[in-house]
């Protein structure tokens, strides 16, 4: 007799782990710092805009900005987000409610 795995356990882990990831993703930084990267100048654009100043010609951003990152976000990544940031929210109220509830008992 073959032994069933408990699928709803392998699932919960599953969706865990995927959380695990996405919440690390997010609380590190990288979406913010990938955004700011496609703000930043570069050395040479800002030396370019300093010299068009200096020259007196018209002056316009986008002649200095290049758009070299792609953006890889789809709504499979922006529901990732919103459901860890769900959970997240849930499980700090939720604590937050014991917690609560701990301190008016004993203190």
């Amino acid at each position: 007799m073959k032994k069933k795995g408990n699928w709803f356990l392998r699932l919960m882990f599953v969706l865990f782990v995927v959380f695990l990831g996405l919440y690390i993703a997010s609380v590190s930084g990288y979406y913010e710092t990938q955004v700011g990267n496609k703000v930043a100048l570069t050395e040479d654009a800002i030396r370019d805009f300093e010299q068009d100043v200096l020259d007196g010609k018209t002056v316009d951003i986008n002649t200095y900005l290049k758009e070299d990152n792609k953006d890889y976000s789809n709504n499979f990544t922006d529901m990732g987000d919103k459901f860890s940031e769900s959970v997240q929210k849930i499980l700090t109220d939720g604590i937050g409610g014991v917690w609560d509830a701990i301190k008016v008992l004993f203190f």
